[in-house]
């Protein structure tokens, strides 16, 4: 006998395939989603760390200045010392002025790179490619004109050997010439946007006498004697350090992202847990049969255990096939919301890793293995006469089903609100309180929905009888269609959640925007740049300028992290620009700014624990500094932190005497007036404004707010991906109910209701409960609403701001619930009333 169960299940599933390919693709859409986002999250972040460590080749240490420049005579003494294997870089991102491309000028001194980065040192691409001819980099020894492109970038600019590159650099048009082409293969990963010079050519376009960092390598007691040597204002850090503090920079979002997709992954979970419990129905008398002919209860519990894991395997490979392609197109979008929220990444192609996709083979196998326990369970705890008999007998009724769930749900989501609320201030814990609240939602939703259908059906219990009918199936059948309405109520509070989030994100950061942009219009340099000397007094003179301001930008990595530190020459018509939410009322606020005092951002505070008073040390040229917070500030332009400072200050303690930005106050109505003389000032002063960007408050407040919606696009895909995925519940969940309640729906046609009635009340029954669930997932949407403000997005990246809801989208989806349903119901009700009367009454198949 037992060589032929798998056969009897194998012709159990051919009478019903439907329900097989609906299990298969809900829980492979499912994989998808996690292998997508696990895949793009990390082939983004390994092609940033990919291009760093390519940077540093061997060295496992750097010298660098804290927003200024290594002398050169730092070098002379670490090879007076003996440590030979060091060398100089000089790093800056310029345009390229015919693009507008952001384009990384690298500085190397080719002598020095042979212990450090061997593919720098002999005749690149010797031996590596058959096609391309090597290229020896010290070629470029004694050249100030020179550089070298990778075949790619060269590619995408139009260049050959010979053509003039010509680049902005702060607000200067520098020629230089394509001295050669290197090979693509020859160059480590990340290397698409690199320019190699000579390192004093680069210093000559840069205007520096000194590097930008110094990388070598050396030992622990090396290591220990450098820093103690070390001259104020230079620190010595280690390269897997610095590696660490800038990928934790993006972990926020990143872990934002995956516990979307294992959301993704729970709805699919139980898609299976639906299916499976039906097809248990199902079989009950067959089960029952074997059962009586001596199968015993581990036989039959190993035959459907091994069914279940042969579908998490069909679906982890079907899933990491979708997840593949779904990785791919999200790839190129998440590297955009890299550059724009944290740092630069150039990344060509998706990178599969074995582990990953290993990963998430085995969630796939395992939710399918725990989504039969409990299917298994109902159908081996019926004793064999009550399954060989007809109807229900034996089986748990469903309100003791849903009762039977009510308590370990609500104890399941005060644990998770407890876990949320009190553990420290840990994301990872914060999310597991988030899963555990909307796993026991899952339980708690069924509930509700029975006890608010029970409340209608006696509000109709003087109306029609169909309606009656209606309304008594639907709360009867919530044993079987519960799971699917949860999960359908889960997936729509996902997409009412995440947008009511990204819309009161949107609101704030609008809100915020008007506000900072006091001026009516502003000049920067691209990147780290700074403003031509002359320009400041030149724009200051312009026709209706009433006030200016100035403002230099740098970045610091003090012990606490990358920090943004910010220099600003602030009119009183300025001032206004900051919403202060903590040292407002202080009435010497102004004058203690003025003094020295810093002002910091909201995320800062939240993720150094500092208040109104409190000291915040930073490296300067002074040695280190301790400042005075002032005041703390909403921001949303990083995550990470910015801390202000008057302009004076700035330059005292950090030699900076440079000028990165300026605004201009004049009347709103002169916006454009001057935004235009500004511009006639650069083309007449410096022709092609290299590297230079004037804008209206206006321009500004519409890129930015498009960089916004480019960063969200792909919580889009996911809400859009979770939502496809409890369609599928419902759709599966539908067919199964078509199937159950066949001989019903015989008994109703047999006593005079026509097939389009009946196909008409299966489709209304669908779009109850898609109704049901929409209005279920409104709390639980709100709820998860304020959990992401709240607790989730402060955490994440210390911002605030007030809930603001989107109606008009919140009913939209209460109305795509609804349809969902509606038209999830439509082929089992066609199917249903198609079938042949004297069958189904006979109890066949719909």
């Amino acid at each position: 006998m037992a060589p032929r169960l798998p056969l009897l299940l194998w012709n159990a599933h051919r009478c019903a395939p439907g329900q097989a390919v609906l299990m298969l693709l809900g829980l492979a859409l499912s994989v998808a989603v996690v292998v997508a986002i696990d895949l793009a999250v990390d082939s983004a972040r390994g092609a940033f760390l990919d291009s760093r460590r390519a940077l540093s080749g061997s060295a496992t240490h750097q010298i660098s200045a804290d927003g200024g420049q290594v002398p050169a005579a730092v070098l002379a003494e670490l090879r007076a010392q003996g440590l030979w294997r060091s060398a100089p870089l000089v790093e800056r991102e310029v345009l390229h002025a015919g693009s507008g491309a952001r384009l990384r000028l690298l500085g190397i001194d080719p002598l020095s790179e042979a212990a450090l980065r061997p593919w720098l040192a002999g005749r690149v691409g010797a031996g590596r490619s058959a096609n391309a001819a090597s290229v020896d980099p010290g070629a470029l020894i004694g050249r100030r004109d020179a550089v070298l492109l990778p075949q790619r970038l060269a590619t995408r600019l139009a260049l050959v050997p010979g053509d003039a590159l010509v680049l902005g650099v702060d607000g200067r048009r520098v020629e230089l010439q394509v001295l050669a082409v290197l090979p693509d293969d020859s160059l480590p990963a990340g290397s698409g946007d690199w320019l190699l010079a000579d390192l004093a050519a680069a210093q000559a376009v840069l205007r520096m006498d000194g590097f930008t960092r110094v990388d070598l390598i050396a030992d622990a007691a090396q290591a220990a004697r450098i820093a103690a040597a070390l001259p104020l204002g230079l620190r010595l850090i280690a390269t897997t350090e610095q590696d660490t503090q800038l990928a934790a920079m993006s972990g926020a979002f990143e872990i934002n992202l995956k516990a979307l997709s294992l959301l993704a992954l729970l709805v699919g979970v139980f898609v299976v847990f639906q299916t499976l419990s039906f097809l248990a129905l199902q079989r009950r008398r067959l089960i029952g049969l074997l059962r009586a002919l001596g199968v015993s209860n581990r036989d039959l519990s190993g035959l459907m255990l091994g069914e279940a894991l042969l579908v998490g395997v069909l679906a982890a490979g079907l899933g990491i096939a979708l997840g593949i392609a779904l990785g791919s197109v999200l790839l190129q979008g998440l590297a955009r919301s890299y550059g724009e929220l944290f740092y630069r990444v150039e990344v060509t192609a998706l990178s599969l890793s074995p582990l990953l996709l290993g990963k998430a083979a085995a969630l796939a196998m395992f939710g399918a293995l725990v989504a039969v326990l409990l299917p298994l369970r109902d159908a081996l705890g019926v004793p064999v006469l009550d399954a060989l008999g007809r109807g229900s007998a034996g089986l748990r009724a469903p309100e003791r089903r849903l009762r039977a769930l009510l308590l370990p749900a609500l104890l399941l989501f005060a644990g998770g609100l407890l876990l949320i609320l009190y553990r420290p201030q840990d994301l990872l814990w914060s999310f597991a309180g988030l899963f555990v609240c909307l796993i026991a939602a899952l339980g708690l939703i069924p509930w509700a929905a029975g006890h608010a259908l029970r409340g209608l059906e006696q509000t109709v219990r003087a109306g029609p009888v169909r309606w009656r009918w209606l309304i008594a199936g639907t709360r009867r059948t919530l044993g079987r269609t519960g799971i699917a309405l949860a999960a359908l109520s889960l997936a729509i509070a996902t997409v009412i959640g995440m947008s009511s989030m990204i819309h009161s994100f949107r609101e704030a950061l609008s809100v915020w925007i008007d506000r900072s942009l006091q001026a009516q219009v502003y000049l920067s340099a691209s990147g780290r740049g700074a403003l031509p000397e002359g320009l400041v007094e030149a724009a200051q003179a312009l026709e209706g300028v009433e006030a200016i301001g100035l403002t230099r930008r740098s970045q610091r990595l003090p012990g606490s992290g990358p920090l943004e530190i910010v220099g600003m020459q602030l009119p009183a018509q300025g001032r206004g620009g900051f919403d202060l939410i903590a040292g407002g009322d202080a009435p010497e606020l102004w004058l203690r700014f003025a003094q020295g005092d810093a002002l910091i951002s909201e995320p800062l505070a939240e993720r150094l624990g500092l208040g109104v008073g409190d000291r915040i040390s930073l490296p300067t040229v002074e040695g280190e500094t301790a400042l005075r917070v002032a005041a703390i500030y909403r921001d949303y332009s990083s995550p990470q932190g910015v801390l202000t400072l008057d302009l004076e200050q700035y330059r005292r303690l950090f030699a900076d005497s440079a000028v990165g930005a300026l605004a201009l106050y004049a009347p709103a109505s002169e916006s454009a007036r001057l935004k235009a003389g500004l511009e006639a000032l650069l083309d007449a002063r410096h022709p092609g404004q290299a590297g230079l960007q004037a804008f209206t408050a206006a321009e500004i407040r519409a890129i930015s707010l498009e960089v916004f919606a480019r960063t969200f696009a792909i919580t889009d895909v996911l809400r859009l991906l979770a939502g496809l995925i409890a369609v599928v519940a419902v759709l599966g969940a539908l067919s199964a109910l078509a199937i159950e309640r066949g001989r019903e729906f015989a008994l109703l046609r047999a006593i005079g209701l026509t097939p389009v009635e009946l196909s008409r009340l299966q489709r209304l029954q669908g779009g109850m409960l898609g109704l049901i669930a929409g209005l279920a997932a409104l709390p639980l949407g709100l709820g998860l609403a304020v959990l992401l403000i709240e607790v989730i997005n402060r955490r994440s990246f210390g911002w605030s701001m007030q809930l603001v809801l989107p109606w008009t989208q919140i009913a939209s989806a209460i109305a795509v619930s609804t349809l969902a349903a509606v038209l999830a119901a439509w082929w089992p009700a066609r199917r249903s009333v198609g079938a042949a009367l004297s069958r189904q009454l006979r109890g066949g198949e719909v």
